[in-house]
């Protein structure tokens, strides 16, 4: 190459060099860049026509050929890597080979994810510094991620709460322990705990379109609703149903006695007072066009609902169930809260509950089924375990039987008397209200089991807690035959095959 065509390549790079800096420091195509290519340009194809001799004795060299066209193939693999990677991010398939399939989002968080039809944005909101967070980000990230496998429209921001005051101002988010929150067509839910179950049923919340309405009855002594600081009133209940978007109101049936139009459940909760006849034929109305009806009992106490719960094939006892204890002095009652410890398992408010989880009530009533009617079914969706106990009142006198007592049972079906092309009715009956008072609701199981109970009245069974997935172990069983014959076919003869073929081809090779 003659020395004109070498400083003509060196101001070639040169240029192109200059052009380079100058857009990367303005951050943008300025006129001057367009000088520089075209120096580039010019400098280039003043370089091979000067020395347009040298090139073509160098492209028509045998070595060159060969190294161009290897230098094709090279170029081609990259291509095709290129495309394949491309495919791979914009459309790829997992596969979860669990047993359990715990890495595998449930049918029901599938269908809901895939009915999105704008995007939701999912901000996590955290703080640097705070010990845990890294590792809830990871993990939240990879529960996402199997969202955002099945639906694109699935949007994930992390928020630094210092970094973005405003953002965290606008959500109202005063600490950055992992605050999640979903947005969707400007209606958000918050969710703080990383699982399936929650985010499922925040993303069921916020494409909700209409809030379901739940009427409180009052007037007959019941708990107070709006009760928040004392532990038997119900303003933890209020406030969680609220934040599940829950619209809730109170229902003055002596004053008015008709079910309002937009009544989603009905809730009696703990009365001590006596319905009069023409609310407890609202109730009765209200059923036989199915209509979904919450009834938390009191025990000794006479309210009227004793004739409705008949027609529903349901009998309060009335009485006290207590679960027995072994104590280093012997065999005795437990005077603290009962527990419910066996769960339907088919029924879907409590088939996700684990076999070894409790929930707790203070004081509950047994409920008893006789002559349920043609076209209703009970169901009992929480039991005590057989080591229980009932006493007509607090007095602990006596021996009682042990035995298995139901707490709370589920009747469906069509109510006498209504009409033949009528919706079904759904009613469920706890022989306790304590276990949903500020005190116990947030208690091992029992937030569960109010929550699920009213999503199931309110015809929203996609806010039923998901079944948990648990992880199994995988056992392998061999018989004394299959052993053997994997120990002999298997386990001994490879390492030989590998070892004698190994000293084949070393000899070999030695001795070429």
């Amino acid at each position: 190459m003659s020395k004109l065509g070498k400083i003509s390549f060196l101001f070639a790079g040169i240029s192109l060099v200059c052009m380079s800096i100058i857009r990367y420091i303005l951050g943008e195509w300025v006129p001057f860049c367009w000088l520089a290519l075209g120096l580039t340009v010019f400098f280039i194809a003043a370089g091979m026509v000067k020395d347009r001799a040298f090139f073509k004795e160098f492209f028509t060299m045998k070595t060159t050929k060969e190294g161009m066209s290897m230098g094709v193939l090279i170029v081609l693999l990259i291509a095709v890597l290129g495309i394949v990677n491309y495919l791979g991010v914009k459309y790829y398939k997992t596969w979860d080979f669990s047993t359990s399939q715990t890495n595998t989002l449930s049918p029901q968080s599938i269908q809901i994810v895939k009915s999105l039809d704008s995007d939701m944005k999912v901000l996590f909101f955290y703080k640097k510094g705070v010990e845990g967070n890294e590792e809830n980000r990871r993990l939240f990230r990879e529960l996402i991620k199997k969202y955002q496998d099945a639906s694109s429209k699935i949007q994930l921001d992390f928020v630094e709460v210092n970094e973005r005051p405003d953002l965290s101002k606008e959500y109202g988010v005063d600490k950055g322990s992992g605050v999640v929150f979903l947005d969707y067509k400007g209606r958000r839910n918050r969710i703080e705990k990383i699982d399936e179950q929650e985010f499922t049923s925040a993303l069921v919340k916020v494409t909700r379109e209409k809030n379901k309405t739940i009427y409180f009855t009052v007037g007959h002594g019941e708990k107070d609703l709006n009760e928040a600081r004392e532990g038997l009133g119900l303003g933890s209940l209020k406030v969680m149903l609220e934040n599940n978007r829950y619209t809730v109101k109170e229902l003055a049936l002596a004053q008015n006695p008709k079910i309002p139009a937009d009544a989603d459940v009905i809730v009696v909760a703990g009365p001590s007072q006596g319905f009069q006849d023409f609310e407890i034929g609202a109730l009765e109305q209200y059923l036989k066009t199915g209509g979904s009806l919450f009834l938390a009992m009191k025990t000794q106490t006479n309210t009227g609902l004793e004739k409705l719960l008949a027609k529903l094939g349901l009998v309060l006892e009335n009485n006290n169930v207590m679960n027995l204890v072994d104590t280093v002095m012997g065999r005795g009652v437990n005077q603290g809260p009962t527990m419910g410890v066996i769960f339907s398992e088919e029924n879907k408010i409590t088939k996700s509950f684990g076999r070894n989880e409790i929930t707790l009530f203070r004081n509950p009533q047994g409920i008893k089924t006789a002559n349920v009617g043609q076209g209703m079914v009970v169901e009992d969706l929480v039991k005590t375990g057989p080591n229980a106990v009932a006493f007509k009142t607090l007095q602990i006198t006596g021996e009682p039987p042990e035995g298995t007592y139901t707490l709370v049972s589920e009747v469906t079906g069509h109510f006498p008397g209504a009409a033949a092309d009528a919706k079904p009715f759904s009613v469920i009956v706890a022989g306790d209200v304590d276990f949903m008072a500020n005190q116990m609701l947030y208690q091992n199981l029992n937030r569960d089991l109010i929550l699920n109970s009213v999503a199931a009245l309110a015809k929203e069974e996609s806010l039923i807690s998901i079944t948990p997935k648990e992880a199994q172990a995988t056992q392998l069983l061999l018989t004394e035959t299959k052993f053997a014959i994997f120990l002999f076919a298997f386990i001994i003869p490879l390492p030989l095959i590998l070892l004698g073929t190994s000293i084949g081809i070393w000899v070999r090779r030695r001795n070429a």
